[in-house]
């Protein structure tokens, strides 16, 4: 699965529902671009990791932080987890906390976390071999 490329989609999403005045969705749609980028890294350092399957952003990034150290990163995964769940699952009483500013943080959120994959995460000639080549 290319988790890289279909994480474009959400993050286009997520500004476009920002533009259009749906911030709830437009957060929901953020951290799901986080969620598919963090597991674009892992997929290739542990493509038969468990964590593929659920939206552990935390658990995420610890095991691909291992290989790729980011501490300052760490702060938006976590907002990024936990919104992951409220921007769904909202009610009356948190409804208003997803505002225009929440929106546009969250999308900065997703581009840092891109940004991170594409600068700190690139594939080395060791990583590539350890995946495709078997020694025995």
């Amino acid at each position: 699965m290319d988790y890289y490329q279909i994480a474009e989609e959400p993050l286009n999403a997520s500004q476009a529902l920002k533009r259009d005045g749906m911030y709830r969705m437009s957060v929901c749609m953020a951290t799901l671009a986080i969620d598919l980028l963090l597991k674009s890294v892992l997929y290739r350092v542990n493509s038969s990791s468990e964590l593929l399957v659920g939206h552990n952003h935390i658990g995420i990034f610890r095991e691909i932080e291992s290989h790729y150290p980011k501490p300052e990163l760490r702060t938006v995964v976590k907002l990024s987890r936990k919104y992951f769940n409220d921007s769904r699952y909202s009610n009356k009483d948190n409804v208003h906390i997803f505002t225009e500013s929440l929106a546009e943080d969250f999308i900065e959120y997703a581009q840092q976390v891109k940004d991170y994959v594409d600068a700190n995460c690139q594939a080395t000639l060791d990583d590539l071999q350890k995946k495709f080549l078997k020694f025995d």
